[in-house]
């Protein structure tokens, strides 16, 4: 699989995850169009990359356990000095 299909992927159970609309696991294999074992090794692999993924019995939906987003990008341009000292100072 293409490393952009992969992270559309992602995305896609990014964004149900935090919809809190994914169903159960069956459900959401069927979303994503995966078997239950592919859904299992990219709930593992999302799990090992630091997504906070819980899965709620009762509503039966996956969520995450603190706030969060996926980044829109891999690769973010570096800022100029100018911008990276504006943003140091609206921190501050």
């Amino acid at each position: 699989m293409s490393l952009k299909r992969h992270f559309q992927r992602l995305k896609s159970i990014d964004a149900l995850i935090r919809k809190k609309a994914t169903g159960n696991q069956t459900a959401l294999a069927r979303k994503m169009h995966l078997s239950r074992s592919g859904l299992n090794k990219l709930l593992h692999e999302m799990k090992e990359m630091g997504f906070p993924i819980k899965y709620d019995h009762i509503r039966q939906t996956y969520y995450y356990e603190s706030e969060g987003r996926l980044v829109k990008a891999l690769f973010e341009e570096a800022a100029s000095e100018n911008d990276e000292m504006k943003n140091n100072l609206e921190i501050i």
